[in-house]
């Protein structure tokens, strides 16, 4: 039998179950973020994954369902990265390093997931884009955290609204520093994150003075 013969009998491979639920959530990922909610159709991501229909709906019985699986699934994920960094060893100038080189590596290794969770598509539906809301203030609450011993000793009242408000400025800078630099992926890494960290750096540490 020639080669050609033996690969057309051969048995194709059978995906397992685990495997078929990552390829559809990896899919899932990139529609959601390239097109949107509403543009995106279980069809679309089927398709993309490599499984049928019925396959997917054995593990997401709605798009609302997988939506909203793929987006905390990607929320945790990068809050993970955050607090890796945040709770690294070295003082807090090098966690403060640490923290911006762990979250802007994930921001450029998932790149879907940066546009998912940072700049998402309004989903044309009200509960949804709740929902996506309530995650950015989820990632706030846990940088809070965090941060509360760091901050303190810089002589924060963390009973006041400098809290949330330092949270907010630095979560956004760092969120807008992580849409420039997909703008800007010839700028080097270390480079990008030596800058930010030097401008948190001399900001942080005086960010109790009156």
């Amino acid at each position: 039998m020639s080669a050609q013969g033996a690969a057309v009998n051969s048995p194709r491979r059978r995906l397992r179950g685990a495997e078929r639920r990552r390829r559809v959530e990896e899919a899932a990922v990139v529609a959601f973020a390239n097109r949107g909610y509403d543009a995106t159709s279980l069809g679309e991501v089927a398709a993309a994954a490599g499984v049928t229909r019925t396959v997917m709906y054995d593990h997401f019985p709605t798009k609302r369902a997988l939506f909203l699986h793929v987006i905390e699934t990607q929320h945790r994920l990068m809050v993970s990265e955050i607090a890796r960094g945040i709770t690294s060893e070295g003082g807090p100038r090098e966690r403060v390093r640490a923290t911006l080189a762990s979250y802007l590596r994930f921001t450029r290794e998932h790149p879907s997931a940066r546009r998912l969770l940072l700049d998402p598509i309004p989903s044309g539906d009200a509960e949804l884009d709740q929902v996506v809301r309530g995650f950015v203030d989820d990632r706030a609450e846990v940088i809070s955290r965090l941060l509360a011993d760091d901050l303190a000793g810089a002589g924060v009242d963390l009973r006041s609204t400098s809290l949330p408000v330092i949270v907010a400025v630095v979560s956004g800078a760092a969120d807008g520093l992580a849409q420039w630099w997909a703008l800007h992926p010839e700028t080097p890494f270390d480079d990008v994150v030596d800058g930010a960290a030097r401008l948190l750096w001399n900001g942080l540490p005086r960010a109790g003075d009156p």
